[in-house]
C-alpha cells in the first residue's frame, strides 16, 4: 500500500514473499537450487522425459511417491497455476504450460520467477524472504539480531536454502537441524561432483 506521495505504508498478503531480480541472487544459490532441483535446466524444453519417466518406475516401484520428475518450469507452473494436487491431469497440464512457458520466456526469466515464489519454511516464500528469516545471527557489538540479505549467503547457506526446497517442513533448520544439516550437506557435495565449488 502506498500514499498520494508515492511513498510505501505497508504490505498486505498472505506470504511473506519480497522480489529479487536474479542479479540479486549470489550464483552459489542459482547452483545449488539448479544441481538439487533440476540439474538440465538450461537444456530442457521445460519438462526433463527423462526424469519424469525414471521418477514414474521408482513410484510405481515402490508404490508410493517417492521420487519427483518436475523441472523448475514445472514447479514454477505448480506454484503459480495448477496447484499441488496429485494426479495425471494435472501433471498433463503442467508438462503443456512447461512447454509454452518454455517457448515464451527466457531460462532466466523463469529461473527468477521460480526463485520468487518457492517456499523454504517458516513462512518464507522467495529467496529473499528465506534468507532474512533462516539467517538470524547476533550482531557482534550489541548482540542484538540481525538478518543477512542475500549478498551474504555462503556456498553452505545457499546449499541449505536449495536443499529445503523439496521438505520445507521436514528440513526445517529450526526444527530438525540435523535434517537440514543432512541436506545441506548432500548438496554440497552435489555441487563438488559437478564441479561448482
Amino acid at each position: 500500500v502506498y500514499a498520494s506521495d508515492g511513498t510505501e505504508i505497508g504490505k498486505l498478503g498472505r506470504e511473506d514473499r519480497e522480489q529479487a531480480q536474479l542479479g540479486e541472487v549470489p550464483q552459489s544459490l542459482i547452483e545449488a537450487v539448479i544441481v538439487t532441483e533440476d540439474e538440465s535446466f538450461y537444456t530442457n524444453p521445460g519438462v526433463d522425459l527423462e526424469a519424469t519417466i525414471r521418477a514414474l518406475a521408482a513410484n510405481l516401484g515402490s508404490g508410493d511417491i517417492r521420487q519427483g520428475g518436475s523441472t523448475i518450469t514445472q514447479q514454477l507452473i505448480k506454484n503459480r497455476i495448477v496447484g499441488i494436487k496429485q494426479d495425471l491431469s494435472r501433471k498433463m497440464k503442467e508438462a503443456i504450460l512447461a512447454f509454452r512457458i518454455n517457448t515464451n520466456y527466457s531460462k532466466n526469466e523463469i529461473l527468477e520467477q521460480y526463485l520468487n515464489t518457492v517456499y523454504f519454511g517458516q513462512g518464507s516464500y522467495g529467496v529473499k524472504a528465506a534468507a532474512e528469516r533462516l539467517f538470524i545471527y547476533p550482531d557482534p557489538v550489541t548482540g542484538a539480531p540481525v538478518t543477512k540479505n542475500l549478498s551474504q549467503l555462503t556456498i553452505a547457506d545457499s546449499a541449505l536454502l536449495a536443499g529445503l526446497i523439496s521438505n520445507p517442513n521436514g528440513n526445517n533448520p529450526f526444527s530438525n537441524p540435523k535434517g537440514a544439516t543432512i541436506r545441506r550437506n548432500l548438496v554440497i557435495r552435489r555441487l563438488l561432483e559437478k564441479e561448482f565449488i
